[in-house]
């Protein structure tokens, strides 16, 4: 200690006399020859001729808005995933719409990404997911298209469910986990119960089956449309005699101890079962056919000769578990089939919510321990473009999943992927943006700019920095090697209507990440010919 003091004197002494509160050193004073005021003097060394003090003045922030790099604050708090070093100064930069929702920092724990292709997108993800998992929550990539976080859900002992034809199925009617879990709800199946605590088992076990048959017929319309391309019409009463038909085919299912199909649901309006004819306008059979044949219509192109194959028309192939983390790989899905991949992000989605539904209710009933879950839901603008008509679904699969204990993240290339075919429809999807807690904001063309100010406000200097993102990469003139395009690995954090923090992830991907997640495999062998970009 007594040389940490007498470093720590002769550092005082030394301030002291630069601000002129005591004489010129002494030989004693100076830990070596030649230090002074105005530097070392020496060859080579760093003492100045001049040295000119700074002005000193005082403005508010507005008047100095333009100066840098502490004229505004836009920091973020040290909690929550490690996303990499601030843009400016090199500071780390921390934040995910889990742990920043749990602290009370944001309403709701939903995130969106928006960035051109090839700048990093999944990758600064995959870092996020990272840091949620090492909080204790459990990622759900539903519907990885690439695949991009396979090998990341791997890395943490995720449940891994392949979905495409000749492989898994999921079948849009299954109770997801609660085929398993719901009759431990059924009070008439518990023992030792009061009165009190009877009925209000029994009325969380009737909500719950409630939510399961709107969750059935929420995801087989969204099929349907997709498959007529075009919405089921309430003038001829097709959502009514669709729930109808899902409502008996599962209680038929049921006594079969199986879930429904959608060739059930097609079999009970196909045989006009008569409590589809209560809930419709009395009508004779011919009208009644006519009524329903756009929905027959519909429910057959699900069957394994539809546009679909076997992916949905058959019982889901896997026991997806709650306690665990979960990918949903559909990679097997080629690019040219656009309608499936868009139906299979679609019924992942639902399924999705339906295990973190399960979660949250046995935990509230004492049943299994608390658990959240944090959904992925990658290349948005897959699903939107093979039919817009699913904003409708994608909207009621989302809006509530912060009062379910349910995060998300969406992820797609820029707010043109949200203008669908009406305005009615665009603005829905635009909701999904405003709803959004935290934006995370990579390389965008110049005329994204009018829109993003639509739903959020923007500095000047922060649209420069987006735009600046978007250029592509070059050619080193040089070394006649690539570089990688300016703005990969770069993005904007926004919250709320706060000052953007502009940080970056490429260069701090670590060797272990690298591996995991490589979303140019499929290009090593002609990128490695061209050197290293």
């Amino acid at each position: 200690m007594g040389v940490l003091d007498d470093v720590f004197d002769k550092a005082v002494s030394k301030t002291n006399r630069l601000l002129g509160r005591q004489p010129a050193p002494t030989a004693v004073d100076v830990p070596f020859p030649g230090l002074t005021a105005k530097g070392v003097e020496g060859p080579t060394l760093g003492a100045h001729v001049f040295v000119e003090a700074p002005p000193e003045f005082e403005a508010s922030s507005m008047q100095v808005c333009g100066f840098w790099p502490f004229s505004v604050g836009a920091s973020t708090p040290l909690v929550g995933a490690v996303l990499g070093k601030h843009f400016f100064n090199g500071g780390p930069v921390c934040g995910d719409p889990m742990t920043l929702f749990k602290r009370g920092i944001i309403s709701s724990p939903s995130g969106f990404v928006l960035a051109l292709n090839g700048r990093g997108k999944s990758s600064f993800v995959v870092r996020m997911l990272l840091g949620i998992a090492d909080g204790g929550d459990l990622p759900m990539i539903l519907g990885d298209l690439k695949p991009d976080y396979v090998g990341f859900n791997r890395e943490i002992g995720g449940f891994e469910f392949s979905l495409g034809r000749g492989m898994g199925g999921i079948n849009v009617l299954d109770a997801g986990p609660w085929a398993e879990h719901l009759p431990r709800l059924d009070p008439s199946r518990r023992e030792g119960l009061d009165e009190l605590e009877y009925a209000q088992l029994a009325k969380r076990y009737k909500e719950v089956v409630g939510r399961v048959h709107g969750r059935r017929l929420n995801a087989l319309r969204g099929l349907v449309e997709m498959v007529l391309r075009e919405e089921l019409s309430e003038k001829r009463s097709e959502v009514t005699v669709l729930s109808v038909a899902v409502e008996i085919a599962a209680e038929e299912a049921a006594a079969r101890g199986e879930q429904p199909l959608p060739a059930d649901v097609l079999r009970v309006i196909t045989e006009r079962h008569p409590r589809v004819r209560e809930n419709i306008l009395p009508v004779s059979d011919e009208d009644y056919d006519k009524l329903t044949s756009n929905l027959r219509t519909g429910l057959n192109g699900l069957g394994p000769h539809g546009p679909f194959g076997d992916v949905f028309c058959r019982q889901t192939t896997e026991k997806v578990p709650i306690d665990r983390a979960l990918c949903f790989d559909v990679s097997s899905i080629p690019s040219t089939d656009a309608q499936l991949r868009a139906a299979a992000q679609l019924a992942c989605w639902s399924y999705g919510q339906s295990v973190s539904e399960c979660a949250k209710i046995l935990a509230e009933e004492g049943l299994e321990p608390e658990r959240h879950h944090f959904m992925v839901m990658d290349e948005l603008w897959q699903i939107l473009e093979a039919w817009d008509g699913s904003v409708y679904r994608i909207n009621a699969i989302t809006r509530v999943n912060r009062t379910e204990g349910l995060g998300q993240i969406m992820i797609t290339h820029s707010m043109k992927d949200l203008e669908l075919s009406t305005p009615e429809r665009t603005k829905i999807a635009r909701g999904f943006v405003e709803r959004s807690s935290m934006l995370y904001l990579g390389g965008l063309a110049r005329n994204e700019m009018p829109d993003l100010l639509s739903v959020r406000p923007f500095s000047k200097k922060e649209q420069e920095l987006l735009v600046a993102w978007s250029a592509e990469g070059s050619i080193n003139p040089v070394t006649g090697k690539p570089t990688a395009p300016p703005g990969r690995g770069k993005f904007l954090m926004k919250t709320g209507d706060m000052a953007g923090v502009p940080f970056s992830t490429g260069r701090g991907l670590t060797a272990r990440e690298k591996q995991i997640h490589d979303t140019n495999a499929a290009w090593a062998a002609a990128i490695g010919a061209h050197g290293d970009n």
